[in-house]
């Protein structure tokens, strides 16, 4: 490790800090059309409303400012549709793919909304052998944002990908653990809203949270 990297995490994929300051901005997909209240998870064919198609727009006008280099999506639908509008207000920038924004695999997709009752998790217990793990998307994540952030080093990104996994990103950032009681207390990131990770050689990591559609409030 160099003397201008520090390890900005104890997990077993270390973020290092660029050798200049770096921003990625993670937004989450925008509002999506479900006339069944289903839990739709890595279904297919889940496409953004029309009050969806408003908040990507209007988050695509709170960052039109920003010196976006490049754009990632989650291969989703909804996330590349916004993605996809965000990328109007940048000189139409490429969007790319990167399977590390996934939603979270869980067997539970497809159930109906109605079982989001109080305390309920996805991950304690897991409904299938093959569920990702609170550690497996915090792995994938970790993964998406060191990569990103030596390919960029300098620049600011904008990557989008989905509530939980977004969730689970604050929470390992903040070196919390991976609970479902810490992911209950963590802020949930509001449709099209932005989490703001500013990474530095000198300075600690900080993080900031947009829910652009309320208002601008931030966290």
């Amino acid at each position: 490790m160099s003397p201008t990297e520090k390890c900005l995490s104890s997990t077993p994929v270390a973020i290092l800090a660029p050798s200049k300051p770096t921003q990625i901005l993670v937004g989450c997909h925008a509002e999506v059309y479900n006339p069944r209240d289903i839990l739709y998870g890595r279904l297919p064919r889940f496409r953004l409303s029309d009050e969806g198609i408003r908040q990507a727009k209007a988050t695509g006008l709170f960052l039109a400012a920003r010196p976006v280099a490049a754009i990632y999506s989650s291969p989703l639908l909804r996330a590349r549709q916004t993605a996809h509008i965000l990328s109007d207000y940048h000189r139409g920038l490429r969007v790319h793919f990167a399977g590390d924004l996934l939603e979270v695999l869980s067997g539970y997709q497809g159930s109906p909304n109605t079982i989001l009752t109080p305390g309920f998790s996805f991950f304690e217990p897991l409904k299938c052998p093959a569920d990702e793990t609170m550690a497996d998307v915090w792995l994938r994540m970790a993964r998406f944002l060191d990569r990103v952030s030596r390919r960029h080093t300098g620049e600011t990104i904008v990557a989008v990908s989905h509530a939980d996994p977004i969730t689970i990103m604050r929470v390992g950032l903040l070196g919390l653990p991976l609970t479902a009681a810490q992911l209950h207390g963590a802020v949930y990131p509001a449709r099209a809203s932005v989490n703001q990770i500013t990474l530095s050689p000198r300075e600690p990591m900080s993080l900031a949270y947009f829910d652009v559609n309320d208002e601008g409030k931030t966290s």
